[in-house]
């Protein structure tokens, strides 16, 4: 045909473009689009991304039919006409799921199209004309639809990516009033264990073993611990939490005021049923309403959580370990009528399989309304000389000797957080009417402070390190309370009461704290800016703000001077919705008029910042290997980004390209953080172990090499058990911990050896087979390749023995050629030759033939290559498909000739 109409092509034309919208997400206008070109203007006005106009029917059919003119002419237009309508047919047929597991492959795509019917459309055509037409229109279509998806923004990932965004926006709007993400509450609270525990915990070997003893084997269920102030109580629970038991699942609550998860069963109820819930995999973590209806609901979810820790493959006890009874604010008005413990919400009776460890003084006596019956195992805690060296009454009496010191306890204890000196400097100067107070002076006394007086906090942002402090213990608030009201004590310490300390508190500290709100309204009415308080734009003055007047923080100038000084959207996103959600509880879902335009700029400041945290694929990469970003950088653009999967996509990425750029060990620190969020998404779990299984196969690849690119001087052990801890996997990975112990001190060889055996355990526990195959081949091939050609071997067989249970054919045969490529060279040809005996499909026979002839060219053995690529040779020519069998061809003699046989690949 002299010139090819391009109308021709509409309808393939109109069928990639609706496999476009579906992708997009406008599943509605795909339906309604039919063959005809006169819808085309209304596809240009409404599929467009990134500001440039998608690829169009007539822009498709256009390129179809040039591309097919400049190279197939001769053929028939009725035949043209034909191909074209029957390819347009076999793409409608396309779901996402065949497209994504074609891999953005066109040849791939072809061979799918083909098993959804394309062979027997093809086989009915009447003649070799209409076939060749078929054939070339079908190869073409397919690379159009490749080139639709993976341009170089690889347009089907971004498609998806948006349309995930917006269903996570869709999933924010929809969750329930006050409720939070569970992934955040529990990270939070690992956040609040880890600045609790000793770095390390010395002196207690006794104590971990008896704890560890009481969990696994004792009869009893209730193993309470029991010393007085300042004994070490919270450094031992700490690092059990934080290092448990093999075999067994904790929750954890530690309760204080500041400094902790909370002091009151709302609190309680919210932390701990968090950490519940997410051995359920629930989503959303709300907060407590009613005291009567919540005792019900807590019991609920702990029998729930109970049952799901006794019905796993390995039955494991729930440890519910609660640090700090003796500071329930229950005892500060325990005569009240809505007075509630934290220990209230516990069962009668303990369902089965959990136990029950807590720490506090031996006075107060155990609240009133506790309705559990276990009986409790009473365990003395002999004080730890460390923890007594920290703090002395000699240190109290030599701190309050400063001029400025009780006042500086005294907002410190106000405040409910940390100040820096120079905030500390201007309330001073308010309490006292002063135009001002030397900040040297205000250095001086906190510099001088003996012991934990006051614990020094980083507030800084970027390279800038800005120290903030807060109040060192309850010790010293009590004595910062003595200090302020000396009448209320005359010559004793006043009650052991908790309920009498709390009436104190709230009574001397009221003056400063209406210091300190005053503060805060007068600051932010100059705006939000350089010049504005730290301290302001922290959860502390949040917090005290809600009880006060909230507009004056629930800002969206707030918002942003957090990201302008931090530098982090995923911590601006943490901060609204952890705000936001406050705000509802407080008003019971109900909001005032005067809050709605600020919550409106704010939701719409969130909007803002999720839009631009898309996965996008390759930019990850790109980043890392070529611009030389620094991991905290790169961190904060990972934890951005909304939706789980593309987040973990994202963190693969980046890893991998941080490793073959040399600088994986800079990043691996930072692994924990991403995984940390991800620890509710069950469903991620293979991918999770996947990932786990790349790093360490390539962190042995580059300790064994000669550039060690200093990851020699990680601490593996060390950074497992922040793996273990942060990705929650303790029930699939807690063997590691006996298996990872003393490995630091091995020598180069057995480390290596070592980190290719931790991945080979982790492989061997993911339940995907096509995943596990995968993960087994790259541990085989990583082992082979440092010589440890015997375990190679063994893994080897693993991995095939497991690709050939897949069900699919398919998936088998994406999986078995690289599998077998990975065997043969472990040197196992005979094992890969009866593999192929096995395999029925002329196809996938060949393909895995032709890795094994690969695999034995690069041994040296020619002569048994070449017999083993002219049998793959033959069993490709048997293959029906014309496009199956180019797939394999060019691989044979690509195979045939690097064995020298170059006039074999001529003929």
């Amino acid at each position: 045909m002299a010139a090819m109409d391009r109308d021709t092509f509409v309808p393939l034309g109109t069928s990639i473009v609706k496999l476009l919208l579906l992708a997009s997400g406008q599943g509605a206008l795909a339906t309604a689009v039919g063959e005809g070109a006169g819808l085309l203007a209304k596809f240009r006005r409404t599929l467009e991304i990134g500001g440039n106009r998608a690829v169009f029917a007539d822009k498709i059919a256009d390129d179809t039919a040039k591309q097919l003119l400049r190279e197939h002419q001769g053929i028939s237009e009725a035949d043209w006409h034909v191909a074209a309508r029957l390819t347009a047919t076999l793409i409608d047929r396309l779901s996402k799921e065949e497209r994504l597991a074609a891999g953005y492959n066109w040849e791939e795509l072809r061979r799918t199209l083909l098993d959804l019917g394309g062979t027997d459309l093809r086989s009915d055509l009447a003649d070799e004309s209409a076939r060749q037409a078929f054939d070339w229109v079908l190869e073409v279509a397919c690379q159009r639809v490749a080139d639709c998806f993976t341009e170089k923004e690889a347009l089907a990932s971004i498609l998806e990516s948006v349309e995930e965004v917006r269903a996570g926006i869709q999933r924010l709007a929809d969750r329930p009033a006050g409720a939070s993400q569970t992934r955040a509450v529990v990270a939070d609270h690992l956040e609040v264990v880890r600045d609790l525990a000793p770095d390390p915990l010395e002196e207690r070997e006794r104590e971990i073993a008896e704890l560890t003893a009481f969990v696994h084997g004792a009869p009893d269920v209730w193993y309470a611990m029991e010393a007085g102030m300042i004994s070490g109580k919270t450094a031992l629970m700490s690092s059990f939490v934080l290092n448990p038991p093999s075999d067994v699942h904790i929750v954890s609550f530690f309760i204080r005021r500041m400094g902790g998860d909370g002091n009151d069963w709302r609190s309680f109820s919210f932390v701990a049923g968090a950490q519940l819930a997410e051995i359920l995999g629930d989503e959303y973590t709300e907060w407590a309403s009613e005291p009567a209806s919540q005792n019900t609901e807590f019991r609920q979810l702990l029998r729930r959580a109970a049952t799901a820790c006794q019905s796993d493959r390995n039955p494991r006890p729930l440890v519910l370990v609660i640090d700090g009874v003796d500071e329930d604010s229950y005892y500060e008005r325990p005569d009240d009528a809505a007075a509630k413990s934290i220990l209230s919400l516990l069962p009668r009776h303990l369902p089965e399989g959990v136990k029950l460890v807590t720490a506090s003084r031996s006075n107060p006596r155990m609240p009133e309304d506790i309705v559990c019956n276990a009986s409790r195992v009473i365990a003395s805690l002999k004080p730890s000389s460390i923890a007594q060296e920290k703090i002395n009454q000699k240190d109290i009496e030599t701190f309050f000797k400063a001029d400025l010191a009780v006042d500086i306890g005294a907002f410190l204890a106000a405040c409910g957080g940390s100040l820096t000196i120079d905030e500390l400097r201007q309330l001073i100067a308010r309490r006292r009417h002063l135009e001002n107070v030397p900040s040297r002076d205000v250095k001086a006394c906190v510099d001088h402070s003996p012991g934990r007086m006051l614990m020094r906090v980083n507030v800084g942002f970027g390279d800038r390190e800005i120290p903030s402090y807060t109040l060192g213990h309850d010790a010293v608030l009590r004595a910062v309370l003595r200090e302020l009201a000396p009448d209320f004590f005359g010559e004793h310490d006043g009650v052991d009461e908790s309920a009498w300390w709390a009436q104190i508190r709230d009574e001397v500290l009221s003056p400063y704290r209406e210091v300190v709100l005053k503060w805060v309204v007068n600051r932010a009415g100059e705006g939000w800016g350089r010049v504005t308080p730290n301290y302001m734009l922290g959860d502390a003055c949040f917090d005290i703000m809600l009880s006060h007047d909230v507009l004056f923080v629930l800002n969206v100038g707030r918002y942003r001077e957090v990201r302008r000084r931090f530098g982090q959207r995923s911590r601006v996103l943490r901060m609204v919705d952890l705000e936001c959600s406050k705000v509802l509880d407080a008003n019971h879902g109900e909001l005032p008029e005067c809050l709605m335009t600020s919550l409106l700029e704010i939701v719409e400041l969130r909007c803002a910042l999720v839009e631009v945290s898309i996965y996008c694929p390759g930019l990850f990469g790109l980043y890392v290997s070529c611009f030389d970003i620094a991991p905290d950088v790169m961190l904060d653009m990972v934890l951005s980004i909304d939706e789980p999967s593309g987040r973990l996509d994202s963190l693969g990425e980046l890893m991998k390209a941080a490793i073959e750029s040399g600088r994986g060990c800079i990043f691996l620190p930072y692994l924990h953080v991403v995984l940390e969020s991800l620890d509710s998404c069950r469903h991620l779990r293979d991918k999770i172990m996947c990932l786990l299984v790349d790093i360490f196969v390539s962190l042995g690849c580059v300790v064994s090499g000669s550039e060690a690119d200093g990851c020699e001087s990680i601490d593996l052990e060390g950074w497992i058990n922040e793996i273990l801890i942060s990705s929650r996997m303790e029930e699939d990975l807690v063997w590691l911990r006996s298996f990872v112990k003393g490995v630091n001190d091995l020598s180069k060889g057995a480390y290596v050896l070592e980190v290719f055996l931790f991945a080979k355990e982790i492989a061997e526990r993911i339940e995907d087979s096509r995943l596990r195959a995968q993960a087994l081949a790259g541990v085989a091939d990583a082992l082979a390749r440092v010589g440890e050609a015997d375990r190679a071997r063994r893994v080897a067989e693993n991995a095939v023995n497991v690709a050939e249970r897949i069900e699919d054919s398919r998936l088998r045969a994406r999986v078995l050629p690289g599998v077998a490529g990975v065997l043969a060279r472990a040197g196992l040809t005979d094992e890969v030759l009866a593999m192929a005996e096995r395999i029925k499909d002329p196809w996938e026979r060949a393909r895995v033939m032709t890795e094994l002839a690969d695999a034995l060219v690069r041994v040296g053995e020619a002569d048994r290559a070449r017999r083993v690529a002219e049998n793959a040779m033959s069993v490709a020519e048997r293959i029906e498909a014309p496009w199956e069998r180019a797939w394999v061809l060019p691989g044979v003699a690509g195979v045939l000739a690097r064995a020298g046989l170059v006039d074999e690949v001529l003929a």
